[in-house]
């Protein structure tokens, strides 16, 4: 409904009034008079003012009104053919000029081919149109390749498919040596090919050798020309390396290149020529065929020594903040020459070097190389709470790993017998000793020993009491089980109770439900005879406990008696009756005494017959 319009002002005396501002102003340039406009009532509905909004509609009720849900979204009346039928949606809409295959009659499997095909069909239309002539070449290549491959292909068929490939490659191979494909034929060409073959590959390739290497499919041809070529082969593969060694390292595809050059195929020439570039311009210009490495250079040109070491700085102090670029033993050989070179200010700061190793231990401690620094830091770093707070607080959390691993065990071991060499190789032990009596390790050798020993026994002991059951069983661990309880600082009581619980029980010759006894286990009743034996050396380090007066009494002498019917069962008794402490000997030997006969009733068992021998001495 419109609202009444007010009655226009009027000023006394009948003057007219003259708007000023926008509105006068929009009058003189010819607009429209300003004014008041007409009220409108507000309508969401789209209607007309004139008609309150619903068009005329008594029964128009809007949008937010209760008595009803209010308008619902249109649905699309459409409906596909298939849909009506039941059948559903169609997956996908065929394109012009595409006709829908005929499936009619055929099973699941061979729609299944005819879909496979018609992938297979679609991939080499798209490859032809990418490779053009090439397509065909390839094609055939892989087709030759894959009958090289299969195992009844004989010397004789192998020569001709051969020649045929190779007629196929010739001229080729570059285009075809960055392919993921295209590539392995000619890695199998390299890998089967003459020498002349493989020699007529490098000389296609020979001015992208570079490019290859850091191809993620063309470095394989260049591994299997060094692999499989003849020396002049990889001497000429190598020698394109010079120059770009640097590059290459910090490449991810290239690097893997020459740490295998380097590694498995570099004599000792080919070696120098590699880790040359790292060496910096003074080196390589202080160099020549007498003088051709850096010992030999820093003899002959004592003044140029500040510049290479300068210059290898500058070099390695990027590498050494790549990961993938420092685990190369290349990079390890200049690191080591610059660490022997350097001034001693340079290469002091072992409290660095240690800290940077931080939440790295445990990797240290079971890699091949990695813990032998674990050992030199043994032998050398007089701050043993640093070594303690840095390095065995991460080793002893991680015990179950450490003590399980070949290389952390050696670790464990070297802190409890250090330079065993029932542990570590002489050679091993003589690369240790060259660090003996270095200018920066000032306390004595048995001190910082005891003090690291003192360390690891109480969580050693622990880690023996709790999980003595699984380590005198297992091969690895079980060696280390002799060595805990005869170095270990502390009271050595319940670990070796809890090894000789496991013992008490009858043994029943074969086992009971496929487990051993631990007197008849092939790893287990060696733990009870090593340590029967060094209770000898418990008695001379001055400690008080024996395990053999503790199997004992965890036994019995009733259930000993049952071990003389199988061979290693017989052979603990013997330990026994030759033990260090005297009453356990007698003990045993007086209760064996009332089965004297059963034992020479034992047919077949050498142990038996030596226990027999032992009773009548």
């Amino acid at each position: 409904m419109e609202a009444k319009s007010k009655k226009p002002f009027s000023p006394k005396g009948g003057k007219k009034f003259t708007q000023k501002g926008k509105d006068s102003m929009g009058t003189k340039l010819g607009g429209k008079p300003a004014g008041k406009k007409p009220f409108k009532a507000y309508d969401n509905t789209g209607g007309k003012p004139w008609k309150g909004g619903n068009g005329g509609n008594k029964d128009y009720k809007p949008n937010f009104s209760k008595a009803g849900p209010g308008p619902q979204k249109r649905k699309m009346p459409f409906k596909a053919k298939n849909e009506e039928e039941g059948e559903g949606p169609e997956a996908k809409k065929l394109k012009d000029g595409e006709v829908k295959p005929n499936t009619e009659g055929l099973t699941e499997e061979e729609i299944k081919k005819n879909r496979q095909q018609a992938k297979r069909d679609l991939k080499d239309s798209r490859q032809h149109a990418e490779r053009k002539d090439m397509f065909d070449i390839i094609r055939q290549c892989k087709r030759l390749w894959g009958d090289l491959r299969r195992k009844n292909c004989d010397k004789e068929l192998k020569t001709k498919l051969m020649g045929e490939l190779h007629d196929l490659v010739r001229g080729k191979i570059k285009q075809m040596a960055f392919a993921h494909d295209s590539v392995r034929v000619l890695q199998c060409f390299t890998q089967f090919g003459s020498h002349e073959q493989r020699q007529e590959v490098f000389d296609e390739l020979q001015d992208d050798i570079i490019a290859l290497c850091k191809s993620q499919y063309g470095k394989h041809v260049v591994k299997k020309m060094l692999m499989y070529g003849n020396k002049e082969l990889m001497a000429a593969v190598m020698k394109t390396f010079k120059g770009h060694v640097r590059s290459m390292l910090r490449h991810a595809a290239a690097s893997s290149i020459i740490e295998y050059a380097y590694n498995d195929k570099a004599v000792l020439a080919q070696r120098l020529m590699l880790t040359e570039e790292l060496y910096g311009n003074t080196y390589t210009v202080c160099r020549s065929g007498v003088c051709n490495t850096i010992e030999k250079v820093a003899e002959a040109n004592p003044d140029k020594l500040a510049n290479i070491i300068e210059e290898m700085k500058q070099t390695l102090t990027p590498m050494a903040q790549k990961e993938q670029v420092i685990k190369h033993s290349l990079v390890h050989k200049v690191f080591l020459d610059y660490f022997l070179f350097a001034p001693e200010k340079q290469r002091t700061d072992r409290k660095v070097i240690i800290k940077t190793m931080k939440t790295y231990m445990v990797k240290f401690a079971t890699g091949e190389f990695g813990h032998l620094v674990l050992l030199a830091m043994f032998d050398c770093v007089d701050d043993t709470k640093l070594v303690k707070q840095a390095v065995l607080s991460e080793v002893l959390l991680s015990l179950d790993e450490v003590i399980g691993n070949k290389y952390g065990k050696k670790v464990l071991l070297y802190l409890l017998t250090p330079r065993d060499p029932a542990h570590l190789l002489p050679e091993i032990i003589k690369v240790l000793e060259r660090g003996d009596g270095n200018t920066h390790s000032k306390k004595d050798m048995a001190v910082r020993r005891k003090e690291l020993l003192e360390v690891v026994s109480p969580p050693l002991l622990e880690h023996l009491r709790t999980n003595a059951d699984t380590m005198v069983i297992d091969k690895a661990s079980s060696v280390t089980i002799s060595d805990i309880l005869a170095s270990a600082c502390g009271d050595l009581r319940p670990a070796m109770t809890a090894v000789a619980q496991l013992a008490n029980q009858e043994l029943v010759p074969g086992g009971i439900d496929g487990q051993l006894h631990m007197a008849e286990h092939p790893a287990g009743h060696l733990v009870l005879k090593w340590l029967l034996e060094q209770d000898m050396t418990l008695a001379e380090a001055g400690k008080e406990e024996r395990f053999s007066r503790i199997l004992v009494d965890a036994v019995g002498t009733d259930k000993l008696k049952s071990w003389v019917k199988v061979n290693r069962g017989a052979m603990v008794l013997c330990s026994l009756l030759n033990s260090y402490d005297k009453s356990v000997a007698a003990e045993v030997k007086e209760a064996l005494q009332s089965i004297k006969g059963e034992l020479s009733s034992l047919a077949n068992n050498k142990g038996a017959e030596i226990l027999l021998e032992n009773i009548n001495k």
